[in-house]
């Protein structure tokens, strides 16, 4: 592997590992108890976050079950914001309710995790995938 691809590799790996980090220890301000199937999982992968290790256990099924965990305690909360939270920005910025602030952060902080290991797992498909095709050379 390059120097630049290995750059960009570990600027992504990083990206995981912060907002995985971050989006553990909002949810524990937060003090969401998982529901469900989720109760078996979340807890470990909450500790595996906030100690930066864990990124074989976030995969694109695990996080869209606690993305619905979210909005799911969200539209709780206050009806069809965790909808909006989880799929588009929701400006707080006139919310008085530091709860409903907490619970959309937590989904805008998801949609980060989602996005950064999203894009680590496009690009070690891309090197992979490259390698391969060099191979056949």
């Amino acid at each position: 592997m390059d120097e630049k691809t290995e750059h960009k590799t570990h600027e992504l790996v990083l990206a995981v590992i912060s907002q995985g980090r971050l989006w553990a220890q909002e949810w524990r301000e937060v003090g969401l108890v998982p529901q469900g199937s989720t109760r078996s999982f979340v807890p470990s992968l909450l500790n595996s976050l906030c100690e930066r290790s864990g990124l074989e256990d976030i995969d694109d099924e695990r996080i869209g079950i606690i993305g619905e965990q979210i909005r799911h305690f969200t539209n709780d909360y206050r009806s069809g914001m965790g909808d909006q939270a989880l799929v588009r920005y929701v400006d707080t910025e006139h919310f008085f309710d530091v709860k409903r602030i907490d619970l959309v952060n937590l989904a805008w902080r998801w949609r980060q995790v989602r996005k950064a290991k999203r894009a680590l797992d496009d690009k070690l498909a891309a090197i992979r995938e490259t390698e391969r095709l060099l191979a056949e050379i």
